[in-house]
């Protein structure tokens, strides 16, 4: 191998294992979620309603104004706790993508006609995530704050849920027409 071989190489085994590591569902059993508790709110997901709080905090007016009226100390502690908060809220995000994932697939397996289109759709998001996961937390960790990307993956969620509320709406249509009227009711 020549010498610019070895440090590609090296860096895409270590991009992997970040991969590996920052993974959606590691979280989910650390949380005190059983893996056989299928009640509904357990996969509805909870975190990515603060994203507007998480923005306000992380938002350069709201950087600028801590610079200008706090003490340099204090202004760059508070900056530090609100990445930590964004490392918190990302963590929740990670925990909300992973069980609608949990859901989809569960979805899937009771849905009478699933089309490749719509496993690849999901595929997809999910690649999606993990990838800007894996970029944001980077950021995080390393002192930026990356609130675009930040609030993409929150869309991201956000999408998810929604794909997953009509999934949901499609099989039960197909499933038993007069039920679904009488649970919205």
């Amino acid at each position: 191998m020549n010498n610019f071989a070895i440090p590609v190489l090296l860096a895409i085994i270590f991009f992997l294992a970040v991969l590996w590591l920052l993974r959606p569902g590691r979280h989910a059993l650390r949380s005190g979620q059983s893996p056989t508790d299928l009640r509904l709110e357990n996969f509805l997901p909870r975190h990515y309603g603060y994203f507007p709080q998480v923005r306000q905090a992380l938002s350069s007016v709201d950087r600028e104004y801590l610079d200008k009226v706090a003490p340099r100390e204090v202004a760059q502690k508070a900056h530090r706790e609100r990445r930590g908060v964004a490392r918190q809220f990302l963590a929740g995000l990670s925990q909300d993508f992973s069980n609608l994932e949990r859901l989809a697939r569960m979805v899937a397996a009771l849905s009478p006609v699933i089309s490749s289109e719509q496993e690849t759709k999901r595929l997809v998001l999910g690649l999606q995530f993990r990838l800007l996961y894996a970029w944001v937390w980077f950021n995080l960790s390393t002192g930026r704050v990356p609130l675009h990307q930040l609030e993409h993956l929150t869309g991201l969620v956000g999408r998810l849920a929604s794909h997953m509320e009509q999934a949901m709406d499609a099989v039960g249509a197909l499933s038993a027409p007069g039920l679904n009227s009488n649970l919205r009711a």
